[in-house]
């Protein structure tokens, strides 16, 4: 078995692709998923599956939530060693004691080619990247006059990528609940 955490885009979000928590398992276990957890209501799904091959394991997932849901709602799957070395390859280290800021990690399905030039801030300049390591980006948003930035949009937009976003906090969370 491999432990797997689904961090789903568009799930719960704006009135859109509301989905209970309970229906969501029962989601993932008609796709074969087994021992299912879920973290807040944004669409963290943690899981045990037989299935190794990881694009195997999201079409099944996907079919099972496009079913009633959108097919906005995307699966950005990692097992639990590729999460715990994300965390583990922690760049905001270096931030503390800086300007009021959040920290993002922004999941991708695959490698960014070609790498972007770094720091790369929005035009807002609410929004920076400051590493870019395998199929994740890690931002932070700067407060500008009361208000944070998000980085799921911009780099969307910038990068022309299909992505979803969690904060630090929430991954540290999803990880400890993995162990």
């Amino acid at each position: 078995m491999i432990k797997y955490v689904a961090f789903l885009r568009a799930i719960n979000v704006g009135g859109k692709n509301l989905i209970k928590m309970d229906e969501l398992k029962k989601k993932f276990k008609s796709a074969g998923c087994e021992d299912i957890r879920t973290y807040i209501q944004s669409g963290n799904v943690i899981f045990n599956s037989k299935i190794s091959d990881e694009n195997s394991l999201i079409k099944k997932i996907e079919s099972e939530l496009h079913n009633n849901l959108s097919n906005d709602v995307l699966v950005f799957l990692r097992t639990s060693e590729q999460l715990k070395s994300i965390i583990e390859a922690n760049p905001f280290v270096k931030l503390i004691g800086s300007n009021p800021t959040k920290l993002y990690v922004t999941f991708l399905t695959d490698e960014l080619k070609p790498k972007l030039k770094l720091p790369f801030l929005s035009a807002k300049k609410d929004v920076e990247v400051i590493q870019i390591k395998n199929r994740e980006i890690y931002c932070i948003t700067h407060e500008i006059k009361g208000q944070y930035g998000f980085p799921n949009l911009f780099i969307e937009k910038e990068l022309g990528v299909k992505a979803t976003t969690r904060n630090w906090n929430t991954l540290i969370k999803v990880n400890d609940l993995m162990k």
